[in-house]
């Protein structure tokens, strides 16, 4: 049973880092064009992509409230790895977008933040 569930991980982590190939480094091309934007307008393809963002960003925003409320709640769970995990991504989005957009704005509003919680949880190590 233990194997079936690593070869299923793998297979959807895999799964995913096709879908990143795809649409960071293969978005315009006619083979995505045609397979998998299809008939959508630009407006239309626009705002289903937003949609698929917007619930990425749900998912991180749930990532974390999950690591709070365990850092809160259970403290015999180690609630940081969960924490510093999401505020990496955070922070990589941040950088991303800012490069991506060429405005610093997601670096103040995303990556500052995540970098500032990151120092706080890590500062009591150093």
């Amino acid at each position: 049973m233990e194997t079936i569930l690593k070869v299923l991980i793998g297979l959807i982590a895999l799964i995913h880092l096709l879908f990143l190939i795809v649409q960071m480094f293969l978005w315009n091309t006619e083979f995505v064009k045609q397979k998998i934007v299809g008939d959508f307008t630009s407006e239309e393809i626009s705002e289903i992509l937003a949609k698929n963002q917007g619930l990425y960003n749900g998912f991180i925003a749930a990532g974390l409230i999950w690591g709070f409320f365990i850092l809160q709640k259970v403290p015999q769970i180690e609630p940081s790895s969960i924490v510093i995990f999401f505020l990496i991504c955070v922070a990589i989005a941040g950088i991303f977008g800012s490069i991506t957009l060429k405005r610093p704005t997601a670096f103040f509003i995303q990556s500052i933040p995540a970098i500032l919680a990151l120092f706080l949880l890590w500062y009591p190590h150093f």
